[in-house]
């Protein structure tokens, strides 16, 4: 990044005023978790999937750490490590770390409209539509990164 580079922030601050955040995060809904079928992957299917896990697990705990203390009922999903996870094991830890990141993004939102709670990204803590579209960008990316691996649909 260079001085002119703009930072990963300054579109999410920018637009946090007047986004409709409802529609971005249905939005997200939309965004495909790795599918279950196992044929058609790419040899480098696993190596991409561990670090779009590894990273989907980093933003989960960016969210938790901002909501200590409104964790009630909010389960900690145990994970197994990644290195030496197989394909179908792989797709299925997306899909279900994809499902508790929605949720507990869920629960910042709901925390955040009742008192002020921030999360960490990018180097900074920021408030939750922040978080929100900065994180939307980077699922966009990570779903682009699986989608790339697909060699048939």
């Amino acid at each position: 990044m260079t001085q002119t580079d703009p930072h990963p922030l300054d579109a999410p601050k920018r637009d946090a005023a007047t986004a409709d955040l409802s529609a971005v995060r249905r939005g997200l809904e939309g965004l495909p978790a790795a599918p279950l079928d196992l044929h058609g992957w790419a040899a480098g299917a696993e190596d991409t999937l561990r670090a779009v896990i590894g990273m989907e697990r980093k933003a989960q705990m960016e969210m938790r750490i901002g909501l200590e203390g409104h964790l009630d009922g909010l389960p900690l999903r145990r994970t197994a490590p990644l290195a030496d996870m197989p394909l179908p094991d792989l797709l299925r830890e997306h899909r279900e770390g994809r499902a508790m990141l929605l949720r507990v993004l869920d629960r910042l939102l709901a925390v955040g409209e009742k008192t002020e709670v921030r999360a960490w990204t990018y180097g900074e803590e920021v408030p939750p539509a922040v978080y929100l579209l900065a994180l939307r960008g980077r699922l966009e990316r990570f779903s682009g990164l699986i989608a790339a691996q697909r060699l048939s649909p």
